[in-house]
């Protein structure tokens, strides 16, 4: 029994240890979550397989292996949407009995009105509309497809699901509001009232900060009165030094010595389109006219003879050599007429054959602007007969330019460029000049891996030496180096400001960082090795009333300069009838606006002052108000007309005002209150 009692009470030491110095199983598994949401925890687990099958399924939609890190951050917010909605939504939808029936999946996909993604994927380019016979021929296939373009399809049907639901959902909310009477007429009130006003304003300025006096206790207590204004999100504040990785004069001498080299080789070679491109890729094939080249090349290239090279010359930190290649004698500019056939993966053969077959009616002599109008998509130029005008080189990218150059006056000519196939014909040119090809090879300066190890080296000498806020700080106060501050970071933001792919340090100053912290991996961005502290750690809750103290002072000094003021136009406004009496007797101005309605902004020569406009609109006539404490100082006023019209067109006006004002906020605020009453946590930005 002793024994068993021993054992016990080791292992329960045992366990109780390994919790104490792990955190225990549960706020370790705690640490895997990426989110709350609705009271259940996300692992990452969870979070990366929806991912994964994301990314799966776009890259075999796209035909390719990578993504690039913009498209990869858009899938990680679709999963954090698709998170909410299985969580969240799902079972709002259970709740209201919401689901998508086999007869309306159809009717979303092979219906008169298919859904946006049935229309982006079967488009006919020719008619805007589905191509109702390939969507069929698809469909009945599925069953028997295998692979890729299955799972890309069921993708697809789950996306069409979930946004019919959510539609579903939206729609519901909206036909649960509605105008009654009472919102239409005051709305029409609002709308046909507006009044015309004399106002006297005494400006908070006039009175010294000086004079009076806020003290901690007034503070304590709009603090507390208030503290819900006073909220804040996670966020960061950093400041950071860059080490800007420049080339040294060892580099600029290498890249020198290295067009020095080139340069008989350029002089000697005769095939300079190979060479340029095997070198210094890629070879500029246009065809320049006097005048199009910069100055210096200009000169060169239009009094030289076939072969002679220019340079090196220094251009943009690039050592250049530019090598006369061609001279052509070629018109300036050309005019021609096109048949416009838009093409891509999904019907390039289609619109091929299509392009074939005006092609041969056009050279058979058929009427080219007929043909045009009749079959171009470019619907600009269609109505023309397919005009495109005269254009210069360069039109419509290279490959539809030099094919339209290239082709002789009154033919015609198949091309291709990114909007699809062109079929052309020449109808006009002009006088040919003499135009030139040049080589040009380039060496840019680029710091070599010696320099950069010198700039590592004094980044991480400055971290290493300055490895406290206060060093840091100490260290930056005379600007130099500059260390840049960058405010409110918050958890998902992808860059610190100024610095490129700079996700890494955002992830250390949420999750390795306290406040005061150095990084300790030091990392290039953007050719910059950066050093950065942590300023400030704000974390979720309540601002401190440390830091709202300037901002509750400055509104506490508004209040009681509003009170002393208010204070003394109330005992003047004792015995006086009229706002003219009461402006001689304040030394004030009387100022006058026209047309204030309840919807105004702004009172003319006052400013954005909302309160004294819902004071106005709603005070009687030829009366002297109160005063009234506006933004910007403290307001009496009387109103000299009241104009309200009885356009009865204006009820109904309202009424639509006021629903489409609902249905535009429905679904936003509808979804804000959702997520709001669910308390969402998200902690991805712990493991990205």
């Amino acid at each position: 029994m002793l024994l068993s009692i021993i054992i016990g009470i080791s292992l329960f030491l045992f366990i109780l240890t390994d919790f104490i110095t792990s955190g225990g199983f549960l706020y370790s598994k705690s640490k895997q979550n990426v989110a709350e949401i609705n009271g259940t925890n996300i692992s990452y687990t969870e979070y990366q397989n929806m991912l994964a099958q994301i990314e799966h399924i776009m890259k075999l939609q796209y035909q390719t292996n990578t993504l690039d890190e913009a498209v990869v951050e858009n899938m990680r917010n679709q999963v954090w949407q698709d998170l909410i909605q299985k969580y969240l939504l799902d079972k709002e939808y259970k709740k209201l009995g919401l689901s998508l029936s086999d007869e309306e999946l159809y009717d979303l996909i092979q219906g008169p009105n298919p859904h946006p993604l049935i229309m982006d994927r079967f488009r006919n380019p020719e008619t805007g509309t589905v191509n109702r016979l390939q969507l069929s021929g698809f469909l009945s296939n599925i069953e028997q497809m295998q692979g890729p373009e299955k799972q890309v399809w069921l993708f697809y049907e789950n996306i069409i699901n979930k946004d019919r639901l959510f539609t579903k959902y939206n729609n519901l909310i909206r036909k649960g509001l509605y105008v009654n009477s009472l919102e239409a007429s005051r709305r029409v009130k609002d709308m046909n009232k507006s009044v015309d006003f004399s106002f006297i304003q005494k400006p908070y300025t006039e009175i010294s900060d000086s004079s009076i006096v806020i003290s901690k206790k007034d503070i304590r207590k709009y603090y507390n009165d208030y503290k819900e204004h006073f909220t804040q999100t996670e966020s960061r504040d950093i400041k950071y030094v860059a080490f800007d990785i420049i080339p040294s004069s060892e580099d600029f001498e290498n890249a020198e010595a290295w067009i020095n080299e080139v340069k008989p080789q350029l002089e000697e070679v005769e095939d300079v389109e190979q060479f340029v491109t095997y070198t210094s890729p890629p070879y500029d094939g246009t065809n320049y006219k006097q005048g199009d080249l910069p100055s210096t090349l200009d000169s060169f290239a239009f009094v030289s003879k076939l072969g002679d090279v220019y340079g090196p010359y220094f251009e943009d930190n690039t050592y250049k050599l530019a090598k006369l290649a061609k001279i052509n004698y070629l018109p300036d500019s050309i005019k021609a007429s096109h048949i416009l056939l838009p093409a891509d993966q999904s019907n390039v053969q289609q619109a091929r054959a299509f392009a074939d077959s005006l092609l041969k009616l056009a050279k058979d002599g058929y009427n080219f602007a007929t043909l045009a109008s009749d079959n171009s998509l470019d619907r600009i130029t269609s109505l023309s007969g397919g005009d495109l005008g005269w254009f210069h080189e360069g039109f419509k990218g290279k490959f539809f330019s030099d094919s339209a150059f290239s082709t002789n006056l009154g033919d015609v000519k198949l091309t291709f460029s990114e909007e699809g196939f062109h079929i052309v014909k020449v109808t006009d040119k002009s006088k040919p000049v003499k135009k030139v090809q040049l080589g040009i090879i380039k060496k840019e300066v680029t710091p070599s891996s010696k320099t950069d190890q010198y700039y590592y080296s004094k980044a991480m000498e400055f971290a290493s030496t300055n490895n406290t806020l206060e060093k840091f700080e100490a260290a930056v106060a005379d600007n130099d180096p500059v260390a840049i501050p960058v405010y409110n970071i918050m958890p998902l933001d992808n860059n610190v400001y100024g610095l490129e792919n700079s996700r890494s340090i955002i992830h250390w100053a949420f999750n390795e960082a306290e406040e005061g912290s150095i990084i300790k991996n030091i990392d290039n961005y953007g050719n910059k090795y950066v050093v950065a502290v942590v300023t400030k750690v704000y974390n979720k809750g309540y601002k401190s009333i440390e830091m709202v103290s300037e901002e509750i002072a400055r509104e506490l000094m508004k209040q009681k300069k509003a009170e002393k003021i208010s204070e003394d136009m109330t005992k003047a406004i004792a015995g006086v009838s009229d706002i003219d009496h009461l402006a001689n007797s304040l030394n004030l101005k009387v100022n006058s606006a026209s047309d204030i309605k309840f919807t105004s902004f702004a009172i003319p020569g006052a400013g954005a002052e909302t309160k004294v406009i819902g004071a106005v609109v709603n005070a009687p006539q030829n009366e002297l108000s109160s005063p009234v404490a506006g933004e910007n100082g403290v307001f009496i006023f009387t109103v000299d007309n009241i104009n309200e019209s009885e356009d009865e067109a204006i009820t109904s006006l309202a009424k639509s005002y006021i629903e489409r004002s609902y249905l535009a906020r429905a679904v936003r605020q509808g979804y804000e209150a959702l997520t709001k009453l669910a308390k969402i946590e998200d902690k991805r930005y712990r493991f990205y």
